[in-house]
């Protein structure tokens, strides 16, 4: 019996080494193609650099074009810092219930309660804001209410443009003075709140929410266009709406600990977070579309013909970025491009890693219109 089984056991493994070939040629061959299909997409938009990272499930692609700078040799690489700009607004979301799960803060509690933001000091309504209407932009807030983050920015009262809580707006301002509501109450500045609530507990060891000058030859230089480089982008100040400096790959952590695993989250919290808080509205009389895409609290979602999708967009000066995840299918995509023309390259992403065979209301419904 056992000479019979030898040579048996003998051609299972010579067949599965030539299966174990050839699964490894046909990935080396897919990520080959991947990496074609980006350049071609990069170079017909006009993209001087771009950082990708593709998950489904625990696995995790990692892709790089281009460089930090037009007509430089600085290639972008897997640990090039790329602004995240308004996806930093997730990042201050997971804070924020990593302080309500201390029972530190409350989500429908006003604002004011806590503390007394003096730019709404003289602003009728202002008092009722609440971190509810905070991360589903219904705070009634303008997006920014002067030259941010300018000195005269900050000493600007705001207005509001309707009550709280009875319409949408999208609203950085609303996520600042959340920020300085959470540094009030727990005395500590929103850069060591982040670190010690996100960065640090989830190994984000290539990400940080304010600029320090070990950046300085590691980050990439925002763009107007393919060949006129802005200055590079130096946020001393922390804003909880768009100064998270990091990578693909460490924001694909964030998304798969934090909004995935729940990571860090009471159970009921987490499930909290990711559950529809709230309708979105396009334009001033809203859209068709608005019921695609309504308002998780501090992300959004998308209904489509594959299920839910959590997403956000981010467009900082000379950046734009995006990231989508559908928990249920596994698969989460986020993206990084240095330039103010970045954004019709979303679509070209999403379709290329999820195919064409479904609507991508994440991006049909913001297509020309910034975070």
């Amino acid at each position: 019996m056992t000479n019979y089984l030898r040579p048996q056991l003998s051609r299972i493994l010579v067949v599965l080494v030539l299966l174990s070939t050839f699964i490894g040629s046909m990935r080396r061959a897919s990520a080959q193609s991947i990496r074609q299909s980006l350049e071609d997409i990069a170079k017909e938009i006009g993209i001087p650099g771009m950082q990708v990272a593709f998950a489904r499930g625990e696995h995790v692609n990692l892709y790089n074009y281009g460089v930090k700078k037009y007509d430089t040799t600085a290639y972008v690489y897997n640990e090039t810092r790329f602004q995240a700009a308004s996806l930093t607004k997730v990042v201050a979301a997971y804070t924020f219930f990593r302080l309500m799960d201390k029972g530190l803060i409350e989500l429908d509690k006003p604002l004011w309660d806590y503390y007394q933001y003096d730019r709404l000091k003289n602003t009728p309504n202002g008092d009722k804001i609440t971190a509810r209407m905070v991360l589903t932009h219904r705070s009634g807030l303008l997006n920014w209410q002067g030259d941010v983050p300018s000195d005269a920015w900050r000493a600007t009262p705001l207005t509001l443009q309707f009550e709280p809580g009875t319409d949408y707006m999208y609203s950085g301002e609303g996520f600042y003075f959340l920020q300085e509501t959470l540094e009030h109450i727990t005395n500590k500045s929103f850069q060591t709140l982040v670190e010690e609530e996100v960065l640090r507990p989830m190994g984000m060891k290539n990400s940080n929410i304010v600029w320090n000058d070990s950046l300085e030859n590691i980050a990439a230089y925002g763009h107007y266009e393919l060949t006129k480089p802005r200055k590079l982008g130096k946020y001393r100040k922390s804003n909880a709406a768009y100064t998270l400096y990091t990578t693909a790959e460490d924001y694909m952590r964030f998304i798969q600990k934090a909004l995935l695993e729940g990571f860090g989250l009471k159970k009921s919290t987490h499930k909290l977070m990711m559950q529809k808080a709230a309708e979105a509205k396009k334009g001033e009389n809203g859209d068709p579309t608005d019921k695609y895409v309504p308002c998780a609290l501090g992300l959004r979602m998308q209904f489509n013909e594959k299920g839910t999708a959590y997403w956000h967009t981010g467009s900082n000066p000379g950046f734009r970025c995006f990231f989508i995840t559908y928990p249920q299918r596994g698969e989460t995509l986020v993206a990084f491009m240095n330039t103010d023309q970045g954004f019709p390259a979303m679509k070209k992403l999403l379709q290329l890693f999820f195919g064409k065979d479904q609507t991508f209301w994440a991006y049909d419904w913001r297509e020309g219109e910034l975070d």
